[in-house]
């Protein structure tokens, strides 16, 4: 076989193609277009606006539900990278403990600061950056991270992961007309 043949017969092996994985993958982008899904479209799991976004992460989470562990603070390392590649980020407790265990998420910011921006015509010197928690201004709400942890009867911990919408009496958004204290000198 020569090589343009097998470029042909591996069409759809192209770099930025998804991934074949039960429950969805890092992308779900548009499969009637062009290319394909990938992860350089806008319809990509990194974009929560879309309805199915949400839930395409949860069913990759979901992964982590179906095994039990020995140690969950581990898994839960693992489970903070997984969700850097949707720009999501958390601060991690020191232990985790058996039952609920709920992490603030913040989208392409940090967790001790929040996401910082700025509308060009707001007078920063006034109002101060705005900051949040670069989830709430695109879908209305907060997202948390609830990690269930209960023991089995082998002793090991079973782990049900899933992103639900945060309560909304918890408030988060620092941007109430004061300049947060951001930790710079200003």
């Amino acid at each position: 076989m020569k090589f343009k043949q097998l470029l042909t017969k591996i069409h759809n092996l192209q770099e930025n193609a998804p991934e074949a994985t039960f429950g969805g993958g890092l992308f779900i982008g548009d499969p009637q277009g062009k290319f394909g899904a990938s992860a350089l479209s806008n319809k990509g799991t990194f974009n929560i606006k879309l309805p199915r976004s949400i839930d395409a992460i949860n069913a990759m989470l979901q992964a982590f539900s179906a095994k039990d562990y020995v140690d969950p603070d581990e898994v839960l390392g693992v489970i903070k990278q997984k969700l850097s590649h949707f720009g999501f980020d958390f601060e991690m407790k020191t232990s985790l403990n058996d039952g609920d265990n709920l992490f603030q998420l913040v989208q392409y910011g940090s967790p001790q600061l929040g996401v910082y921006g700025q509308n060009p015509y707001d007078d920063v010197n006034k109002m101060g950056f705005k900051q949040g928690d670069g989830i709430k201004e695109k879908i209305g709400h907060s997202l948390d991270l609830l990690v269930n942890i209960q023991r089995g009867s082998n002793m090991l911990r079973k782990l049900t992961v899933m992103i639900i919408p945060a309560d909304p009496s918890s408030i988060r958004d620092v941007d109430n007309g004061a300049t947060p204290d951001c930790g710079c000198n200003h």
